[in-house]
């Protein structure tokens, strides 16, 4: 835990406590995964923080041996399933994505196993760039499909902000074996150039979706699912950078947990969970 608590997942371990997993960099800049205690009366008071990482980097050669960082954690049966994305350095650019599966058999996530040693879903022809971010939704009946919602670019280059990445989805059977379906979820504004770290939630009856907006600054945005299954833009500002110093240039990388009947917001300020974790209450 050199530096930075970035993407943060929350778990509801009890009625009384929340596990919060995040990730750190090693002195090598590399993302592992370990995890906070939070008393869920208030999210403010550290009840305990993992002694070792429970998802470290892969081995050699792998889409994660640059470091991990966390998509989304479903609960599946008796076990905590982990989406992730891998990193992995390249020659003509600084980096090249993949999204893994990590599984916590015991569902305490004191530790996870990665389920291969390879990716899930990687580029290919509907994702010619790069994937990133996961966020994953479980069926909640044996008929139904998983779904999961992910970040893509739609063009390629050496600055930013050309990268044009937006929100898209990809289906599934298990979980395990996913189907890119190739069109946008969550498309981009004027002035906007990254939608990103996708965090589905319901809030007062309305089943909405979170996600950072890259412009100048990082902002959270919110869509609403819509009749038939489309998402439509609700608010570009949900949650914007303030004029506190830990999150004067940022407010990304949102992910959300109800308990004791609140919506709790966590999410990094600036320099992609540099200076830290913070925590809002979405008031319906």
């Amino acid at each position: 835990m050199h530096s930075h608590a970035a993407y943060p997942a929350p778990v509801l371990m009890d009625s009384s406590r929340i596990r919060l997993f995040i990730v750190s960099r090693d002195s090598d800049n590399r993302g592992s995964v370990g995890f906070v205690d939070l008393d869920a009366s208030d999210p403010t008071r550290i009840l305990d923080v993992s002694a070792r990482p429970c998802l470290t980097p892969g081995a050699l050669g792998t889409f994660s041996h640059r470091g991990i960082s966390i998509g989304s954690i479903s609960r599946v049966g008796g076990s905590l399933w982990l989406y992730y994305m891998g990193w992995n350095k390249s020659v003509d650019v600084p980096f090249q994505n993949a999204i893994g599966l990590a599984v916590c058999a015991e569902g305490t996530g004191e530790r996870f196993q990665p389920a291969f040693e390879g990716p899930l879903l990687d580029r290919s022809r509907f994702d010619p760039f790069t994937v990133s971010y996961p966020f994953v939704v479980p069926p909640k009946a044996p008929a139904e499909k998983w779904t999961m919602y992910y970040g893509t670019s739609r063009a390629g280059g050496d600055r930013e902000e050309n990268m044009q990445h937006v929100i898209t989805s990809a289906g599934s059977d298990d979980g395990i074996d996913w189907r890119p379906l190739g069109a946008d979820v969550v498309a981009l504004k004027d002035g906007e150039y990254g939608l990103s770290r996708p965090w589905c939630c319901r809030v007062g009856g309305r089943d909405l979706m979170l996600f950072s907006i890259r412009r100048a600054k990082y902002a959270i945005g919110a869509a609403e699912i819509a009749e038939g299954g489309t998402w439509s833009r609700l608010a570009d500002d949900l949650l914007g950078p303030s004029t506190d110093p830990w999150e004067s240039e940022a407010s990304c990388y949102p992910a959300t947990i109800a308990v004791q009947g609140r919506t709790l917001l966590f999410y990094n300020g600036n320099g992609y969970g540099k200076t830290g974790v913070g925590v809002a209450e979405i008031l319906d």
